[in-house]
C-alpha cells in the first residue's frame, strides 16, 4: 500500500513538470517577435552628361526596284522566238521576242498596194484637171467641167490619205511582232516559249524586268523625327544608308528621295524612299535590310546607360538620387537609343541617375549605393563620348 502510494505521487510529480514545460512554451509562443529592421535596396548608379551625338535614326525597310515592267504582247500570235535567258541582264532597246508576222506583212503590202492604186487614180484626175482648165481657157468645155474634175481629184487625194493611214497601221502592227526591253534590268521568269500562244488578254505577262541599278528601298519613321529628316534633306539632300545581313563591305549609301506627304494616323509614323547605286546588283528587290537616316548631328544631348530609363503607366522616368541617399522619380522624353547611349530630354547633365536595381523602388525610398557597380557604370558614358552608333526606335 505504502509503494502504491510513493508510485501515485511519483506520477502526479511527472505530470506537473511536464505541464509546467508546456505553459512555458505556450507563453513563449504567444508573445511577438520583435520587427527585424528592413535592409534598403542595393543599387548601382551612373551620372548624366552631355556630348555631341549623331543622330541616325535607324529601321527595318525592304528594297524595291524603281522600275517593275509586265511585257505583255500587243497583238495575238504565235512566239516564233525568245532571244534571251531568264534571270539574265537586258539592255534598253535589245530584243526579246518576235511573234508570227505573216498576218501583219500580207496586210502592210495589201495597204501599201491599195496606197499605190489610189496615188496612180489620183494622178490621173489631176491630168484631166488640167486639160478641163486649158479646154475652157480654149472654149471647148462648160467651165462647170472644172468643178467636176477638182471634185474627182479632191475625194482621190482623200483616199489617199485614208490609205496612207492604214498602211501606217499595218507597219505598227508589223512592229509589234518585235517585243524589245523597254529598259535595263534583269528579267524574270519566262511564262511562254517558243511556239506558245502570246494572247493580248493573258492574265500573266510574258516575262517581268526589275530594273536593279539604281535600286530603291521603302521605310518607314515615327513621325516625332519628321523636322529632323526635313532638315536633313534640306542640308544635304538626307544621306541614307543600308546595311543587309550577309552583305560584306561597309553599308551601301544613297539619297533620300521621297517623303509622304501625309502622316500615317492609325501607325503615328510616314513613309520614306531612298534611291542607292547598285551596280554590283547586290541589293535584291524583295530583300529586308536595315535603314539608317543621318540627319545632323544633336549638340549637348544628355545621354544615360538605356538601362537607366525606366518605364511605368505615365511614361519613361528615371530614379534621381537624393538627399540622405532617397530616390525621386522624374519623368523624362527618350529621343532614341543610340549604340550604348539612351539620348534623353527632361534632364540635366551631372544629376546621379539609379542604373540598375530600380525595378522594385518607389519614390522616396532610400537604397544603399554599390561602389564597385557606380564606377562600372559611369564608365561606358564616358568611353562612348565620341560613338557614332545607329540609332534604334
Amino acid at each position: 500500500m505504502r509503494k502504491t502510494t510513493k508510485g501515485i505521487l511519483a506520477l502526479l510529480a511527472s505530470l506537473l513538470a511536464i505541464g509546467a514545460v508546456l505553459g512555458g512554451a505556450w507563453s513563449t509562443a504567444g508573445q511577438k517577435a520583435p520587427p527585424a529592421a528592413k535592409t534598403a535596396p542595393l543599387v548601382s548608379i551612373t551620372t548624366s552628361r552631355t556630348m555631341d551625338v549623331p543622330i541616325e535614326l535607324s529601321a527595318q525597310g525592304h528594297l524595291v526596284a524603281l522600275n517593275l515592267v509586265e511585257v505583255r504582247p500587243q497583238m495575238t500570235g504565235i512566239i516564233r522566238g525568245v532571244h534571251f535567258k531568264e534571270g539574265e541582264q537586258v539592255r534598253t532597246g535589245q530584243l526579246l521576242f518576235t511573234l508570227d508576222d505573216s498576218d501583219a506583212l500580207a496586210l502592210l503590202r495589201r495597204s501599201e498596194a491599195l496606197a499605190a492604186q489610189i496615188k496612180a487614180q489620183l494622178a490621173d484626175a489631176r491630168r484631166d484637171l488640167q486639160r478641163s482648165r486649158e479646154l475652157v481657157a480654149s472654149r471647148f468645155i462648160a467651165p462647170s467641167a472644172i468643178d467636176t474634175a477638182t471634185s474627182k481629184a479632191d475625194a482621190l487625194q482623200a483616199q489617199l490619205d485614208a490609205a496612207g493611214a492604214e498602211v501606217d497601221s499595218a507597219r505598227v502592227a508589223l512592229a509589234h511582232t518585235r517585243i524589245s526591253s523597254p529598259i535595263s534590268a534583269k528579267s524574270g521568269a519566262l511564262a511562254v516559249h517558243p511556239g506558245s500562244l502570246a494572247q493580248t488578254s493573258a492574265a500573266a505577262p510574258l516575262v517581268t524586268l526589275a530594273q536593279f541599278d539604281p535600286i530603291g528601298v521603302e521605310f518607314n519613321l515615327p513621325e516625332a523625327n519628321l523636322q529632323a529628316i526635313l532638315a536633313a534633306r534640306g542640308a544635304a539632300n538626307g544621306l541614307v544608308s543600308v546595311s543587309i545581313d550577309g552583305l560584306a563591305g561597309q553599308p551601301v549609301a544613297g539619297k533620300l528621295s521621297f517623303i509622304n506627304n501625309t502622316v500615317n494616323t492609325s501607325t503615328g509614323t510616314i513613309a520614306l524612299k531612298a534611291d542607292f547605286a547598285n551596280p554590283a546588283l547586290a541589293l535584291w528587290p524583295g530583300a529586308f535590310v536595315r535603314v539608317t537616316v543621318h540627319a545632323g548631328r544633336n549638340p549637348a544631348a544628355v545621354v544615360l546607360p538605356p538601362q537607366a530609363v525606366m518605364e511605368g503607366p505615365a511614361g519613361r522616368f528615371v530614379y534621381l538620387l537624393g538627399a540622405g541617399d532617397k530616390v525621386v522619380a522624374r519623368p523624362v522624353t527618350l529621343l532614341r537609343v543610340q549604340d550604348t547611349l539612351a539620348v534623353v530630354d527632361g534632364l540635366a547633365s551631372g544629376q546621379r541617375v539609379v542604373l540598375e536595381g530600380g525595378q522594385n523602388l518607389k519614390p522616396g525610398m532610400a537604397v544603399r549605393i554599390a561602389p564597385e557597380t557606380h564606377a562600372a557604370a559611369v564608365a561606358p558614358v564616358a568611353a562612348n563620348a565620341g560613338s557614332n552608333g545607329k540609332a534604334a526606335q
